[in-house]
This record gives C-alpha cells, sequence and structure tokens, in this order.
C-alpha cells in the first residue's frame, strides 16, 4: 500500500525554491523514534511515531543541504539520555553532539513552519533576534530551559516556539523544547494547559499566550543571569 504524502506537490515545491534559495550550510536533523513492531509493548505506544518519520523524511528529501537520521528511543536509551530526550517523537535540529533544540511530537499544521525556520535560521548562522537581545543573552551563566506548549492548528504557537528556538540558538546555558500538547498529556495535566502557546522556564515561571521578545528576554535573565560574585 502506497503512503499517501504528508506535504502536498505545491508544498514541496515552494519548500524546494525556499531551501535552494535559502540555505547556505548543511543542516542536521535527528529524530528519536520507535521502530516498527509486530508486537505491542504496553507502555511503549507512539501514535505518530510513523507519520513524524514519513514527514521528516519528505522534509528533509527536498534540499541535498538537508541531512536526516533515526535513532531508537529505546534500543539506543543511552544515546537519548546523553541528549536529553525524554519522550518521542522527538525531533533534534542541528544535528551536533550539544544541540539544544528539540520539537517533540508531529511538527504538523501551522508548527511545520517551525522547523523549516528552524533550519533556515541554522543554516544561515543569522539570528532573527534583536541585537540588544543577543548582547543581553551573554549574561546568562546558569541553565534556562524553556518549553513552549503548542497545538497544529493555533495561528500563535509557531511565532512562541521560533522565539524560544531563537534564544536557545544564541545561548549555550539555554535549551528550548516546543512540545505539541495534544501528544503529550500527561505533560498538560502536569502543568495545568488551559490553553495555548504557553511557556514554562525552569519549572516554575510561567508566561501564559503571546510573549514578546523583551518579555521572554527579561524572564529568562531573571532565571538565568546571576550576579557576579562581589558585585552590588
Amino acid at each position: 500500500m502506497t503512503q499517501q504524502p504528508l506535504i502536498s506537490d505545491q508544498d514541496k515545491v515552494q519548500l524546494k525554491r525556499t531551501f535552494r534559495k535559502d540555505l547556505t550550510k548543511d543542516v542536521h536533523l535527528r529524530l528519536f523514534t520507535q521502530r516498527p513492531s509486530p508486537v505491542s509493548i504496553p507502555g511503549r505506544e507512539c501514535r505518530y511515531c510513523a507519520q513524524t518519520q514519513q514527514l521528516m523524511e519528505e522534509l528533509s528529501n527536498l534540499s541535498p543541504k538537508l541531512h536526516f537520521e533515526t535513532i531508537d528511543f529505546y534500543k539506543e536509551s543511552q544515546l537519548a539520555k546523553d541528549h536529553a530526550v525524554s519522550r518521542i517523537p522527538a525531533i533534534e535540529l542541528g544535528g551536533d553532539e550539544s544541540s539544544r533544540l528539540k520539537f517533540y511530537g508531529i511538527p504538523s499544521g501551522h508548527q511545520l513552519a517551525v522547523v523549516v525556520e528552524d533550519i533556515k535560521t541554522i543554516s544561515r548562522g543569522v539570528s532573527p533576534l534583536t541585537m540588544d537581545s543577543r548582547r543581553k543573552l551573554r549574561q546568562v551563566n546558569k541553565p534556562v530551559h524553556i518549553q513552549v506548549f503548542v497545538t497544529p492548528t493555533d495561528t500563535y504557537c509557531p511565532g512562541q516556539a521560533r522565539l524560544a528556538h531563537a534564544f536557545a540558538l544564541e545561548s549555550p546555558q539555554i535549551t528550548a523544547d516546543v512540545v505539541e500538547m495534544q501528544e503529550f498529556p500527561v505533560l498538560a495535566q502536569k502543568y495545568n494547559i488551559r490553553s495555548v502557546p504557553l511557556t514554562i522556564i525552569n519549572e516554575y515561571t510561567r508566561l501564559d499566550g503571546v510573549a514578546g521578545e523583551p518579555q521572554l528576554l527579561e524572564k529568562v535573565l531573571e532565571v538565568g543571569a546571576a550576579e557576579p560574585a562581589g558585585s552590588s
């Protein structure tokens, strides 16, 4: 049985043109997933793993500068642990050993734009942040973990997700996870998520709705920029 494509022919043409124009350096994409198995193991269900892999394969085939690999989350559990991957499907953008950008779930609907824009930013090496934000992020000297919860249909989520990923690209102290809320109901319950986008910083700082660059920067600095010893 032939698989139905997840990216339309029209969108593929547009994406090919975009990648040809905007990609400079090669970009590595890594998917932590679950290999197909004839036996279903309770507790290891992954409803969208196969579709996520198909989507990422279709996307990476649109440019020779995109390099895609899959990793079995259960068979290579130590590698998943080393990359701080705690659930699947998980897309790691950047591909180097210290990649700090992740997307949990299938980036369908409006969220595919997040992955596409991240690819362009990583390839070109040009930050979408203002010079002022980039300068202030150099003050971050403690680990900061940003989580942005999204849904495929919400039009405000992609901008918030891209902003969090831009912060992670700018500072080695920052990691940013975009989480498709509907695929991970345990997390939705844990954080009592009523609407998206929702941004959580280091578990306790919460930003409901759209948080602009200055607002997110303020909260990240509050959490991650410790005063040097001896300063007043």
